[in-house]
């Protein structure tokens, strides 16, 4: 029983050793590794914290109080909830934050383009554009901030050389005639190879 408590130990701070690495190399290089991997591993944090609260509960040890935020967490984030208003929005975005996938809007074989968790008062419509490296890597190649939300089909992106081209169709409320006019919209973004 003490090798597998161990055992898992390791792998629990391994894993979180892993995920603050990953952050900070995101932020400061803008390549990270892929943000599936991520999120099952974050998941395995998460389930490796539960299994060992209760192996570290009995006797009571110093890191059963770091294992406890995990599992009162979920707790805090009902409580936040049921306080409604800012308070409870920023709570609960703290702690969902840790766990939330980004939103896949397009993805094809080079790119994908996310809507990143913002939390509940976070801005609306902000879009990363990722390439796709090797397997297990990508790189944020670009930021896209829009006024409405948007959803991407295959035809609307295409790749060509060291350039993105993203087609949209934005509407815009005309006040004059109180309707909506449409434009076809079409983005050139470079692509940085750095």
């Amino acid at each position: 029983m003490q090798k597998l408590k161990s055992t898992i130990l390791k792998i629990h701070f391994g894993i979180l050793f892993l995920v603050l690495l990953n952050f900070i190399i995101r932020i400061n290089t803008r390549i990270s590794l892929n943000s599936n991997l991520i999120f099952y591993l974050k998941i395995l944090l998460y389930v490796t914290a539960l299994i060992l609260f209760f192996v570290y509960i009995k006797p009571f040890k110093k890191l059963s109080i770091y294992f406890s935020l995990y599992i009162i967490s979920p707790f805090l984030i009902f409580i936040s909830w049921l306080i409604d208003g800012i308070f409870g929005a920023l709570l609960s975005s703290f702690f969902i934050f840790f766990f939330a996938p980004n939103d896949i809007r397009f993805e094809n074989n080079k790119i994908i383009v996310t809507k990143p968790y913002q939390g509940f008062l976070g801005r609306c419509c902000h879009y990363e554009i990722i390439e796709k490296r090797a397997f297990l890597f990508e790189k944020k190649i670009g930021d896209i901030d829009f006024d409405e939300s948007l959803y991407f089909k295959e035809k609307d992106i295409q790749i060509k050389g060291s350039t993105i081209k993203i087609h949209l169709v934005l509407k815009n409320y005309n006040h004059e005639n109180d309707d909506y006019m449409v434009k076809d919209t079409t983005l050139v973004l470079p692509l940085n190879k750095q």
